[in-house]
């Protein structure tokens, strides 16, 4: 059996297993929170191996070892160090992101400033992830034409029907789990590559200590890009951007607890290191084959040119499969986090608030296949679009970044603040990328050398962009009124207190009616928090002889309960509504329609709190009984 079909038997055997990965995650699945976040039940490991993969492109292996080739080890500061420090710093602010009980940044941006940042938001992050996995789809389509001379179309189309099958199958527990499998498979590759790289170029005579020591001093330099200041400059530049990324914010949200969440992370960034140091010593092993690169690109096609040349045929197919498993852990997040902005912040908040959750779990799906649909397609079409991705990441980068990392710590944080920011910060940069594009016809850098001396006009000059949109968020939020104290509550526990009080409840438990309620309430713990779910089916009750129609308006519905109990408030549409009583938002009990005639409340307490959970699950029993009657409807408790 020759290279290529070992290879599509092995491919096709890799995709059977994550197909069912994909079918066994869809297994229990009822609400948009299990599709999206899976339950929020995911622990360490998983969050870590799921944020390394996620993070670990195709291209990434041959950017990071053509990097290495071509600059030495201070391009470090381009691509290796972003990537790693990205993930450390969001594992820093993970206990404050899930402490808000989100599932996306846009709806994180309604529920601490106001309904008007979220769409634009939603949009844009949307098409910010198409692009980042229409890079999945080229560097698949790449490898397998260089490998096999598989044609583009034929490949585009084998990942994309892969990826759409368990990904919509399985939502965000699938993309976890699969991520899982397909880290190991890139490790491998990366690994492996080092090791018979580093064999090879011993075998020809010059072992890793003498490439090593022929590289010179500026090789080994690791500030050759424009000393400590240079470093510093691209990291301001490029920083901002990998830590507002959504996909890894949503494994936050996904996590068993605040610890997995945090642990998971710095795990993730500890692999992503060991895999560019074998990204290192291969490149500093390849110095010992060949010469040096006439450019970037040439030192980044070296490691697929060593496979090719070096390598029996089984195993290039082996690695084609590692190169395979890194396309689509990055092309699932993508589309994942991608679709969950549609599907949650446009359908379901503005477009079909009333969906049940059948009808939810049947859009989250077609809209994970439109998004795959449309990255393959524009794939088809291109041969790069890193500027593309990198172009769409600064104006988002100057967008939202200040609104969403100022608003999680500044309490003087105003939603006109941020609107302000959204609107400067993304206007400045796309005004500067179009005079680029358009009137230049050059980078920046060429039209103002003294200028470009400093750094301030990389990436496309989103330095002036994050400048102005931190001005004009801090300026207009303090010339602005304060927030009110319930948009504060649920990001500052001292404002939460200061609103709620110590949360004290009065429920009275030997009320025969709450043991009735508290035996239904299905609770299951994991990590430091449980998960109390209590489902509720509506029935007509008889009037004048007659039943009352089978039909919840929804709307009416919310609209009269808040009204006659003040503690249920819409923080983020009429989709899900909250009773806040309590400092910790996540433990507040939530209301969201369940099918046509069901309701679904829950709540993710910590574990001292359960039975205090229980209590207010109680309440919110009582009141939405209370409303539903005079809807001429009834509730009635379901285990």
């Amino acid at each position: 059996m020759d290279s290529y079909h070992l290879f599509l038997l092995l491919l096709g055997l890799y995709i059977a297993a994550l197909i069912a990965i994909g079918l066994r995650s869809s297994r229990g699945q009822r609400s948009v929170e299990d599709f999206w976040l899976a339950g929020r039940e995911i622990g360490a490991a998983n969050i870590g191996l799921s944020a390394a993969a996620s993070w670990l492109t195709a291209s990434a292996l041959l950017l990071a070892t053509g990097l290495f080739l071509y600059i030495g080890v201070g391009s470090v500061w381009v691509w290796v160090f972003p990537n790693v420090a990205g993930l450390l710093i969001i594992a820093g602010i993970a206990k404050r992101v899930r402490r808000i009980p989100a599932m996306t940044q846009p709806e994180l941006l309604e529920i601490r400033y106001h309904p008007i940042v979220r769409a634009p938001v939603a949009v844009a992050i949307a098409i910010t992830m198409v692009l980042f996995a229409v890079t999945d789809f080229i560097g698949f389509k790449l490898v397998l034409a260089t490998f096999f001379g598989v044609p583009p179309l034929y490949a585009v189309l084998l990942m994309a029907v892969a990826v759409s099958i368990y990904v919509s199958l399985g939502g965000f527990r699938a993309v976890v789990w699969t991520d899982a499998v397909q880290f190991l498979f890139l490790a491998g590759v990366a690994v492996g590559v080092a090791f018979l790289a580093t064999r090879a170029s011993v075998a020809g005579g010059i072992t890793l200590a003498a490439a090593s020591a022929s590289l010179g001093s500026d090789w080994w330099n690791l500030f050759i890009l424009g000393g400590v200041t240079g470093a510093l400059v691209l990291q301001l530049a490029l920083l901002p951007g990998w830590v507002a990324e959504q996909d890894p914010w949503q494994k936050i949200w996904a996590s068993r607890d605040d610890r997995a969440a945090r642990r998971g992370l710095i795990l993730g960034a500890v692999l992503l290191a060991v895999v560019y140091l074998a990204c290192l010593v291969a490149a500093v092993a390849l110095r010992g084959i060949y010469p040096l690169p006439a450019g970037e690109i040439e030192a980044e096609m070296l490691y697929l040119t060593f496979i090719q040349e070096s390598l029996p045929g089984g195993l290039v197919a082996l690695f084609a499969i590692g190169f395979a498993a890194a396309s689509m852990s990055c092309a699932d997040t993508f589309a994942t986090s991608g679709a969950s902005c549609i599907s949650r912040d446009i359908v379901q908040r503005h477009i079909r608030p009333q969906a049940s959750m059948k009808e939810m779990l049947v859009i989250n799906r077609a809209l994970v296949i439109v998004m795959i649909a449309i990255a393959a397609a524009v794939a088809l079409h291109v041969e790069s679009i890193v500027e593309a991705v990198i172009i769409a990441t600064v104006i988002g980068t100057t967008s939202y970044f200040f609104p969403i990392i100022g608003g999680l710590f500044w309490k003087r944080a105003t939603r006109w603040g941020a609107l302000a920011a959204v609107i400067v910060g993304g206007g400045t940069q796309i005004a500067l990328i179009s005079y680029e594009k358009l009137v230049l016809k050059a980078p920046l850098e060429a039209a103002f050398p003294d200028i470009a001396a400093s750094g301030f006009l990389a990436e496309h000059g989103v330095l002036i962009g994050l400048s102005l949109s931190a001005l004009v968020f801090v300026g207009v939020s303090l010339a602005t009124a304060r927030p009110e104290a319930a948009r504060l509550a649920p990001f500052f526990e001292d404002v939460g207190r200061e609103v709620y009080g110590d949360g004290a409840l009065a429920a009275d438990r030997t009320d025969p009616e709450y043991g009735k309620i508290a035996r239904k309430i299905e609770e299951k713990v994991s990590g430091e928090r449980a998960h109390l779910h209590l489902r509720l089916d509506l029935t007509p009750i008889l009037a004048d002889g007659g039943r009352i129609e089978e039909r919840l308006d929804w709307s009416e519905f919310l609209g009269r309960l808040e009204a006659e109990h003040q503690a249920w408030h819409e923080l983020t549409g009429k989709d899900t509504i909250y009773r806040l009583t309590q400092p910790d938002m996540l433990a507040s009990v939530k209301m969201v329609r369940g099918d046509r005639l069901s309701i679904w409340l829950s709540a993710e307490p910590k574990r001292e709190m359960i039975e205090r959970q229980k209590d207010e699950i109680y309440l919110s029993y009582q009141e939405i009984q209370k409303t539903l009657l005079e809807l001429g409807l009834s509730a009635t408790p379901v285990g």
